[in-house]
């Protein structure tokens, strides 16, 4: 018996392909709407943090003394600035904030690698204090043991403002240095620390050089604590 067999017409046959190919087209047309759209949104997240790192100014934390207030011409850390850096062996607010800064810049493609401490000073002469039964500023045969081996700013005494903007630096330095020998791990831990002063030479919010002013000026007298990153050393001229 012949088996009987059914063949499509050719007008059939290719309005069925025709019909697959159009579905295929737009399938893929889908697709690729769909892959261009995924790739513009993550593009414009990637810009968007760029320029926020490139536009938007670094913060530099401000620590006033009407909440900080060192005793006159001391810089023994005040009770409450020490407890908000370290908050007896955990994160102070202020310890928070440096952490919160470094991952902002570091989240905008920069990095940071030092912590610049910067004491700021008024205009009000220090005249001589007495200090360990000596007249006058110690900071020229005091100041590398305070910084380099366990001894405490307290035997420090000042001789300028430029002393006592340099010692109240150096006192919150080595506060976060101390936080930074508990840590085991963690970004805070890779940190290098530089302690300035900047005496009364500067207003505050970057206002620029003060004029002369001998006044007591609690708005003056502040630290600054900054973000930077290492640069490479090289001297003008010299192409070594």
């Amino acid at each position: 018996m012949r088996r009987r067999t059914r063949t499509l017409p050719m007008n059939d046959t290719f309005s069925i392909w025709t019909s697959f190919t159009d579905l295929m087209s737009n399938a893929f047309m889908i697709i690729t709407l769909l892959l261009l759209l995924v790739i513009a949104r993550n593009s414009k997240s990637n810009s968007s943090q760029i320029s926020t790192g490139a536009d938007d100014k670094q913060t530099i934390i401000e620590l006033p003394s009407e909440k900080y207030n060192f005793d006159s011409g001391s810089a023994v850390l005040p009770s409450n600035l020490k407890t908000d850096i370290s908050q007896n062996g955990k994160n102070g607010i202020i310890l928070k904030e440096i952490e919160n800064n470094i991952n902002q810049i570091e989240n905008s493609n920069k990095k940071v690698d030092v912590i610049e401490v910067i004491g700021h000073t008024d205009g009000e002469e220090v005249g001589f204090l007495k200090c360990s039964d000596r007249d006058g500023g110690n900071l020229d045969t005091k100041l590398e043991e305070v910084a380099t081996r366990n001894k405490d700013v307290s035997i420090l005494c000042p001789g300028s403002n430029a002393d006592l903007g340099l010692m109240r630096a150096l006192a919150v330095v080595k506060e976060l240095q101390n936080v930074q020998r508990q840590k085991k791990a963690g970004l805070f831990k890779r940190l290098k620390f530089r302690a300035y002063s900047a005496a009364q030479l500067l207003l505050p919010d970057d206002q620029g050089f003060a004029p002369p002013d001998r006044n007591d000026n609690p708005k003056r007298r502040r630290i600054e604590i900054r973000f930077a990153q290492l640069g490479q050393y090289k001297t003008p001229g010299n192409n070594r």
